[in-house]
């Protein structure tokens, strides 16, 4: 126990084998945590990670329970630390573990910076009182914290969103962009993003449904309003992560909104032909800072995306691919949907990859007219790894895209085709399309102020031959 004395009654972590079902006090930093959530009890739940100056590995896991939620500790920042009052040591096969008990343990959160107050910015309503000797200890921390590199946690389950697929769990190091409460679903939702593309994805449904049901633009309820969508970054997906309904008021809880993190043992599903991100109950946070060699080296390969005049394609393409049309001007760089939507203003032109997942009216029959006329419009969904959009294909930009008037037998093999969909199916069978990536012009009209955008299709043709 001497060094429990010397430390000013804090044990360090590498000692805590000679604690086991004893009671004693902790300094260190915080490296992971569990979003606040009721447990399968009455109490509150949060887990934490921490390490100190003398044990990095393993990191001890500390189960912190309190009678309301608002007791439980909200780390802000990457290497913020905890002094971790009266927590009960335990031993489960090799592994030792911290329990916080609500009603006899007590906390306080620091800010890791050097040279920050010294006061902690949290603690349990307790009355805690910081000795000497502690803060002398909190001081020795502090200063080992400065240029000391902290783990990003193991690669066994860590991928990057160009790698992910259903029904598997997997760590994903990424920014948090925003997180909206979805009030149709009740559910909190984060938007996320690590530089790179998700894997596009089958389009399953019935096309005679698009006039009734169509297939949506996103999976929130509700658009996000523009000034949120412009803080996107316009090249790579932004994932839509969803909470699940054992996390009370999530928003209010999860501090890494702008930061850089690790989300542990989450999952992902396919909704209307999108990925869609799920929050596990036992899904963990890691926070990293800007300067931390794992962002630094997302940064780079991000930067190094976008630093040639290809840098805005799809991943899953690039620039010696064979698309099933051609475009008028051919040596133009392409855009994101995402950068049409959120950055681009007034009546503008920009080449695109895109696929066209839906149509309406799919019949070919709708689009022959007796009088020769060739005012036909069809509205088509495309998207890319950024954004779904609606756009227009009308009048002669039709006849140029399909190479003038076919008859239905014709005009259906292509439309079939631009939709990835087996020839022998037609629109009213219960199908999967697998649309082929195509590259088209898209021109932006805005009116009222902006508020309203239209996209139409111009400058393309079909390659069918």
């Amino acid at each position: 126990m001497s060094s429990q004395r010397n430390q000013g009654g804090i044990v360090r972590i590498k000692e805590l084998a000679m604690h086991v079902k004893h009671k004693v006090n902790l300094l260190g930093v915080v490296l992971e945590f569990s979003i606040p959530r009721k447990s399968h009890g009455t109490d509150y739940v949060c887990v934490l990670k921490i390490v100190d100056d003398s044990q990095q590995s393993p990191e001890l896991l500390v189960n912190i329970f309190t009678s309301s939620i608002d007791q439980l500790p909200r780390v802000l920042s990457p290497r913020d630390f905890i002094l971790l009052k009266n927590v009960m040591i335990k031993k489960h096969q090799a592994e030792l573990s911290a329990v916080f008990y609500k009603d006899s343990s007590s906390f306080a959160l620091f800010d890791g910076n050097s040279g920050s107050n010294r006061l902690p910015y949290q603690s349990s309503p307790q009355r805690f009182e910081i000795t000497e000797a502690e803060e002398r200890r909190i001081n020795v921390l502090r200063q080992w914290c400065v240029g000391f590199e902290f783990s990003s946690g193991s690669n066994d389950y860590l991928l990057s969103l160009k790698d992910i697929s259903e029904r598997r769990y997997f760590d994903l190091v990424c920014k948090v962009f925003h997180v909206f409460y979805d009030d149709s679903k009740g559910l909190w939702m984060l938007f996320v993003w690590d530089g790179t593309d998700v894997p596009p994805l089958s389009i399953p449904g019935k096309l005679e449904d698009e006039e009734h049901n169509p297939l949506p633009l996103h999976i929130e309820s509700s658009p996000l309003d523009l000034e949120t969508l412009r803080n996107f970054f316009p090249v790579g997906t932004v994932l839509r992560v969803s909470t699940d309904r054992s996390y009370e008021n999530f928003g209010r809880y999860f501090t890494a909104t702008g930061k850089w993190v690790r989300i542990r043992n989450m999952s992902c599903q396919v909704s209307s032909g999108m990925w869609h991100g799920l929050l596990q109950s036992s899904s963990k946070i890691r926070l990293f800072s800007d300067n931390d060699n794992v962002v630094w080296d997302y940064m780079r390969r991000f930067r190094e995306r976008i630093s040639g005049r290809h840098g805005h394609m799809p991943i899953w393409t690039g620039p010696s691919s064979q698309f099933l049309t051609e475009v008028d001007w051919v040596n133009v760089a392409s855009v994101t949907l995402m950068k049409i939507a959120t950055q681009l203003q007034g009546n503008v032109r920009c080449c695109c990859i895109v696929r066209v997942v839906s149509i309406h009216p799919f019949q070919a029959e709708h689009y022959s007219s007796p009088n020769g006329s060739c005012e036909y419009t069809m509205k088509l969904t495309l998207e890319d790894p950024t954004a779904r959009i609606h756009a227009l294909l009308c009048g002669k930009e039709w006849v140029k895209f399909f190479g003038g008037s076919p008859p239905p037998d014709v005009l259906t093999k292509k439309i079939k085709m631009l939709l990835g969909m087996p020839e022998h199916e037609d629109g009213n069978d219960d199908t999967v399309r697998n649309p082929p990536w195509i590259k088209c012009f898209l021109h932006l009209k805005e009116s009222d102020g902006g508020r309203n955008r239209v996209y139409y299709i111009r400058r393309t043709k079909l390659v069918t031959d």
